[in-house]
């Protein structure tokens, strides 16, 4: 039923409905206040169809909410106020004219709702201000951003890298990302530290035609050290022909890396290191500790924590040569600018918890293997086994059914 009383600015607060009421109003009596006389005034239906454009530019449903309370009981709601209270609060009006306004207000009719349309003023939920949705929004991006924002660095280094230029700006992107070295030896856990001489490690080779047990009987030394720089391949942390040492804390981390086949029979050298080796240790923060509070009080945690999954992504074959760019390009970064000899990172092969799952990797020297002065590491002894079972786990919906 169509509302023609006559409504006039003074009886709504100041603001762009009553600016809108003086713009077009037509001079008469206002309807709701015998004192306002000889003031521009609209009807009641076309100030709502007015009300109703400024509302929906100004407002929107409100986003899903949830609360728990002491007994886990949860209770659903939405952001914001009843359009009602919005009204009333926005028109600063006597309730005679929210009520009139509100009635009159352009929504779906009676008829429409039976055919299934839904109102859009409706006490099923709440309305809010879309500048405080969008704040909310850009609020929670800027948290994603942050909480995330070491991975997001990195993953924009490594398309730099990989697909625009990986010679201009590089060290100052590294820079960024990876702060000053002192950051990483503050505090009762520490990064970046001295690896003491006597540590064992073990590398692995499978046995074949090139690999015999007389061949590592003779010369376990050699043949279970890392390849001469002209038949060094690229590798996680290193190009091609420039080698280094790639080692295991465990031999069976060692034969992970492999990733052998049944009935594969194995080599395991056992190494020591000779000297104290500075290590950038990027599984420091996965060790168990009786306060763990102390690796998050420190200031590299984050960083630690979001990077260590990115340097031990497992890379498909194909993909080796495009996706080592960046990880050989940090082994680099953190031999020349933070001094280290190696680097240790979390294997991506080795998912038993009850054997140690970090690798290292020695950074290029003259020689790695050797008894005397500048051997890093010193040979000791072989050890020969057969894979007998490999272990996969796939990830999917549903079991496919054949």
């Amino acid at each position: 039923m169509a509302d023609d009383r006559k409504l006039c600015p003074r009886c709504v607060q100041e603001g762009p409905l009553q600016e809108w009421i003086d713009t077009i109003g037509v001079e008469s009596n206002c309807d709701f206040d015998d004192d306002h006389t000889s003031v521009p005034c609209v009807t009641v239906d076309e100030f709502a169809e007015e009300a109703d454009r400024w509302f929906q530019s100004n407002y929107q449903p409100g986003a899903e909410t949830f609360e728990v309370d002491d007994r886990d009981k949860v209770y659903y709601g939405t952001e914001g106020q009843p359009y009602e209270e919005i009204f009333s609060e926005e028109l600063g009006a006597s309730d005679d004219v929210v009520e009139a306004v509100i009635a009159a207000l352009p929504d779906v009719s009676d008829h429409d709702i039976s055919q299934g349309a839904e109102p859009y003023y409706t006490d099923a939920h709440n309305f809010e201000p879309i500048a405080a949705a969008d704040a909310r929004e850009k609020a929670d991006q800027d948290d994603y951003w942050f909480d995330r924002r070491y991975s997001l660095q990195w993953n924009e280094f490594s398309r730099q890298v990989q697909f625009t230029s990986r010679f201009f700006g590089i060290k100052d992107k590294l820079d960024d990302l990876f702060g000053k070295p002192e950051e990483y030896g503050e505090g009762p856990v520490r990064p970046l530290y001295d690896l003491p001489p006597g540590q064992v490690i073990y590398r692995a080779r499978l046995m074949d035609g090139g690999l015999t047990k007389d061949a590592v009987d003779a010369d376990g030394a050699s043949k279970l050290g890392p390849p001469p720089f002209d038949r060094t391949s690229a590798g996680r942390m290193n190009v091609e022909f420039i080698p280094v040492l790639y080692a295991a804390f465990s031999s069976a981390t060692a034969i992970a890396e492999l990733r052998p086949s049944i009935g594969d029979s194995v080599a395991i050298g056992r190494f020591a290191t000779r000297m104290p080796l500075k290590v950038f240790d990027f599984t420091v923060f996965d060790r168990r500790a009786a306060d763990r509070k102390l690796f998050f009080e420190h200031s590299r945690y984050e960083f630690i924590d979001q990077m260590q999954d990115e340097i031990s992504r497992p890379v498909r074959p194909h993909e080796r040569q495009r996706e080592y760019i960046s990880t050989q390009i940090v082994a680099e970064y953190l031999k020349s600018s933070f001094g280290c000899d190696a680097v240790i990172f979390r294997s991506s092969m080795q998912r038993d918890e009850t054997q140690d799952s970090r690798n290292i990797v020695i950074l290029n020297r003259k020689t790695f293997v050797g008894t005397e002065d500048p051997s890093v590491v010193s040979y000791l002894d072989w050890l020969m086994r057969e894979v007998t079972d490999v272990r996969y786990t796939t990830v999917g919906d549903e079991d496919l059914q054949f």
